[in-house]
């Protein structure tokens, strides 16, 4: 009935609104941090660890509130990663055959990932809370805030392979992501693994402004977000099919409805509507 259709319909356009909102959260993380992270605190290419205490104070001390306000807005970009990651458990639970188990644990690698955004910012906002302390303090805050945004790597991983796996095990005839896009996961979790040698190394590609300890994951890590934010969408827009096209049933019947009762008015000059003709109403 017209009443049912309407039910259904209304029940699937929240889906629509808040899984759409949470596939552009990812967005928003991405251009937020990118920007408080590059041209706000000057993070990027990061200071080498060589630096001296003295220089790493300077640091601080000459840009203090550009930096302060910088590690704001990553902080709070760091936000929109929730979201993000709630939709991906959202189309993963579409899969057919994939364990349930490997959704939530996105989900919690996903949350639990945030921590590793949000505490070196408030690491670093430490260190230039009273930039004329000692540089050696200052250098200590800076060398935690570094090795705690970079190091951590094992909840990405839990995360990529996750989703990964869960991509290869959905059997159904229209499957929610390509499987080329599980094993670009599996290849993204490798590639956050030189983060784990940076304790090692001061100089070189395994430092933290190395090539495989920064810029490798940086990029992969950014370009990860933009791949599935264009897969999630597309996911989500198959999934409102059936709501779009109640919405056009319901609009056909409502006018032919209209027609109906416009030509069976009992005044032929001037139709029930009001108009001089059906085609008109």
């Amino acid at each position: 009935t017209m009443s049912s259709d309407r039910l259904r319909r209304h029940s699937l356009i929240p889906l629509l609104i808040y899984d759409a909102l949470g596939a552009w959260s990812g967005v928003a993380f991405a251009i937020l941090f990118t920007v408080g992270f590059w041209p706000l605190t000057h993070f990027i290419p990061p200071p080498s660890p060589l630096m001296s205490a003295l220089d790493v104070a300077a640091m601080y001390r000459e840009s203090t509130n550009q930096i302060r306000f910088g590690l704001l807005v990553m902080m709070g970009a760091a936000g929109f990663i929730l979201p993000f990651a709630a939709v991906i458990t959202a189309q993963m639970k579409r899969m057919e055959d994939a364990p349930s188990i490997l959704s939530y644990l996105q989900l919690a690698s996903g949350a639990v990932g945030v921590m590793f955004f949000v505490g070196p910012c408030l690491i670093w906002s430490t260190a230039a809370f009273r930039p004329e302390r000692d540089p050696a303090l200052i250098q200590l805050l800076n060398d935690f805030g570094w090795l705690f945004f970079l190091m951590p790597f094992t909840t990405f991983i839990v995360q990529n392979f996750s989703i990964g796996l869960g991509i290869l095990g959905d059997k159904s005839e229209r499957p929610v992501f390509p499987r080329w896009v599980g094993f670009f996961n599996f290849w993204v979790a490798v590639l956050f693994l030189p983060g784990g040698l940076l304790t090692f190394f001061k100089t070189g590609p395994f430092a933290w402004n190395g090539l495989f300890a920064f810029w490798v994951p940086f990029l992969v890590f950014f370009g990860w977000y933009v791949l599935m934010f264009l897969f999630l969408r597309k996911g989500i827009i198959d999934q409102t099919q059936p709501a779009r096209a109640l919405a056009v049933a319901g609009v056909t019947r409502w006018l032919t409805w209209r027609r109906r009762r416009c030509r069976r008015s009992a005044f032929p000059a001037k139709s029930a509507c009001g108009y001089s003709s059906w085609a008109t109403c």
